[in-house]
């Protein structure tokens, strides 16, 4: 139907004429009401552009906008007025006066950012130098900073709050030194310093503090008291660190450990040469001589002994041993009736795993030297962890009954770092960021000692202790024992003769007990508690000594 069609037409048409109309409507209104930015969207939309009155809403929009983005120049918001100019622009203002005042927005624009940066620069700069105590200088750089300037005042109110602290913890330092409280002067000293390094005041302060504990020092070194020497030059931490005094007495005190090491290994020899050689540069001090004349005696005894009848070797020597004679016991291994060995009872490998119903898993090192690294290596350690640590991070050494600590890393003993110590009971010790050991010797009657892994720490099959085999160790309860066993009814030892592992009870005058063979890779029960012991795989996997065969 034609007629249908043509009024169909009509309809829209005047259906659109009403929302154009309203649209205009809408853009006059936000117009007279200030909302600029609403009209010129409404005004500029494309399908409006050939509508008069759009038109004269976009006229009246141009100046409107121009004159606002002069405010917002004058006001400095520099990026809304150039915003307000391309919408200017657009509306039709003349583009010789957009493109005049767009100029000297931007000109003007650059300049204030410039300053801007500069006395940004200028602050952080300053900031820079208050932080690291140049007072001064950073307060110099202050000095024309405007009053209103709210960030440089802070800055400056900072400086002189620091340098007021400063100036008080080194008054304090003076007084303390002075009563001779040298530990609590050098804390607060450094202290001071940490604030104010450059203060008139600081170099002779620290030249005094260091005169003072240095001669403290040297009275405890004179007078034979090296350790307590030690701990007096320890309070003076880094201060003094490059003067000649203090490099003297720490080499002298560097020495005399040395020297103590190498006795306590039964090297006299190295231990007399370290006190000649420190006898040389102190001659005055008495006990030096007496120990070079004492130790040079004991070599000489020593050297007479070895080249008597006691210094043969008797390694291959076959003595039997008289039926029925009874030996006197020498340790935890020596008060056993022991069964026959097996004859083909062999070496044994140095890492073992030994197993414990209602104990868990424990390694024993047999070696004298136990390495300690993480445990994703090629080369795994003797005790390898999973853990952020270096492919080989420490080592624990045995010499004689005592355990040395050693590293080519930081490691920290008992919170202090330090790359080498003698380890005692209950030392706790932290290498890398998570593994931690505490280092434990249990029992006086063994020269076993044990690695306690904390929470965190983890070893391959679910090792909880290495327990660094000496000859014998204890099982069971108690503080005493190397490795736990809830369910043990006495204490059994295990120990090593003749390439052999044995397990007995510990032995008492009533019972000195039996000792039975612990065969490697078989069960074996004594006493309530279950036990194997087998070789430790490396956590690759490999067995040491297989040339890569998979075990």
């Amino acid at each position: 139907m034609p007629g249908l069609g043509i009024r169909t037409i009509v309809v829209e048409k005047r259906m659109f004429s009403r929302l154009f109309n309203a649209r205009i409507k809408a853009a006059e209104a936000a117009l007279k009401s200030e909302r600029l930015d609403e009209a010129f969207r409404l005004a500029s939309a494309a399908d409006l552009r050939d509508n008069r009155q759009a038109a004269a809403v976009l006229l009246t929009l141009a100046e409107r906008l121009f004159q606002r983005a002069r405010q917002r120049f004058a006001d400095e918001q520099f990026t809304e007025a150039l915003l307000d100019l391309d919408k200017a622009e657009v509306a039709g203002a003349p583009s010789d006066k957009v493109a005049e005042l767009r100029a000297q927005v931007r000109v003007v624009a650059d300049e204030v950012n410039r300053q801007d940066r500069s006395r940004r620069a200028r602050l952080e700069a300053a900031r820079d130098r208050i932080d690291k105590g140049s007072l001064l200088a950073g307060r110099r750089m202050l000095e024309q900073a405007p009053q209103d300037d709210a960030e440089a005042q802070r800055l400056k109110r900072h400086a002189e709050d620091r340098q007021e602290q400063a100036d008080r913890l080194y008054r304090e330092a003076e007084r303390l030194l002075d009563q001779g409280q040298l530990s609590a002067a050098v804390e607060r000293f450094r202290r001071a310093k940490s604030l104010h390094p450059n203060a008139p005041t600081c170099a002779a302060l620290e030249s005094r503090l260091c005169a003072a504990v240095l001669t403290r020092v040297r009275e405890a070194f004179e007078s034979g008291r090296p350790r307590g020497a030690a701990d007096d030059l320890a309070i003076l931490a880094d201060l003094g660190r490059d003067t000649s005094s203090r490099r003297e007495i720490e080499e002298a005190l560097r020495w005399i450990r040395e020297s103590a090491q190498a006795l306590r290994a039964w090297q006299v020899d190295a231990a007399r040469q370290g006190v000649l050689r420190l006898l040389n540069l102190h001659p005055k001090v008495a006990w030096l001589r007496k120990a070079a004349d004492d130790l040079k005696v004991l070599d000489e005894r020593l050297m007479a002994l070895q080249s008597g009848p006691l210094g043969e070797r008797w390694d291959d020597a076959k003595i039997p041993s008289p039926a029925g004679q009874a030996r006197t016991a020498a340790g935890l291994d020596e008060t056993v009736l022991l069964a026959k060995a097996p004859s083909d009872m062999g070496l044994l490998p140095e890492r073992l795993l030994l197993i414990i119903d209602g104990g868990g898993s424990f390694l024993l090192h047999r070696g004298d030297r136990v390495s300690i690294g993480r445990a994703a290596s090629s080369h795994p350690a003797d005790v390898a962890v999973f853990s952020d640590l270096a492919e080989h991070h420490a080592d624990v050494a045995r010499t004689e009954e005592d355990y040395f600590l050693f590293s080519p890393r930081e490691v920290q003993v008992n919170g202090v770092v330090t790359r080498q110590a003698l380890l005692q009971d209950g030392d706790r010790l932290v290498m890398g960021r998570k593994a931690r050991f505490i280092f434990r010797t249990p029992s006086r009657r063994s020269a076993s000692a044990v690695l306690e892994l904390s929470d965190g720490t983890r070893m391959a099959d679910d090792v909880r202790r290495v327990i660094l085999f000496r000859g014998h160790a204890l099982i069971g309860v108690g503080p005493t024992i190397h490795a736990t066993c809830t369910t043990a009814r006495r204490p059994l030892v295990l120990y090593e003769r003749a390439g052999q592992l044995w397990l007995r009870p510990e032995s008492s005058a009533a019972d000195p007990g039996t000792a039975i063979p612990v065969p490697l890779g078989e069960s074996v029960e004594v006493e309530g508690i279950r036990l194997i012991v087998k070789e430790a795989r490396r956590p690759n996997g490999l067995v040491p000594g297989s040339g890569g065969r998979m075990a």
